[in-house]
């Protein structure tokens, strides 16, 4: 079995293109449609669904806002990011759904490697750039979240 960093940093092969979020049943047929799972789950903010998507273990960097703060909050955290936990708890409270939100995942790519995958995406916003990379491991409960780094990129000011 790989560990996380040989995971992460030798992970390659086959790549697999999706535009947008497409409606993925919670099957074990590849790391896009558990990935497009997921994110259909965090639209409708189903945290235990979202919670099952994530491997014993697994890591994060969480996304910064525009003024970021507290170096402490963006070091490594483990389980859902903070972020998105946040998110799917307070959005139910405010707007009506679900799905409370909508994610546009562009670009989307996933890089396979045996047991192994690294998928890549964009989420465009008025006034940012999303970039995730997730990597998911296969096992006997199928693909599952090991990593999510989430950084973005925000438009200067006028």
């Amino acid at each position: 079995m790989l560990t996380r960093r040989e995971a992460l940093h030798g992970v390659g092969g086959a790549t697999l293109a999706f535009g947008e979020i497409a409606d993925a049943a919670v099957t074990d047929d590849g790391p896009r449609a558990a990935l497009l799972a997921f994110l259909r789950a965090f639209e409708n903010c189903d945290l235990p669904r979202m919670e099952a998507a994530f491997a014993r273990g697994a890591t994060y960097f969480d996304r910064a806002p525009r003024a970021p703060g507290d170096p402490a909050l963006y070091r490594r955290g483990t389980g859902m990011p903070a972020g998105m936990r946040q998110i799917a708890s307070t959005l139910p409270r405010t707007v009506p759904g679900p799905p409370y939100h909508r994610l546009e995942p562009r670009n989307l790519a996933c890089d396979v490697h045996g047991e192994m995958a690294l998928c890549t995406f964009e989420l465009d916003s008025a006034d940012s750039l999303g970039r995730r990379t997730i990597a998911l491991r296969n096992g006997a409960d199928g693909w599952k979240i090991i990593h999510i780094h989430a950084s973005n990129i925000y438009a200067e000011k006028a």
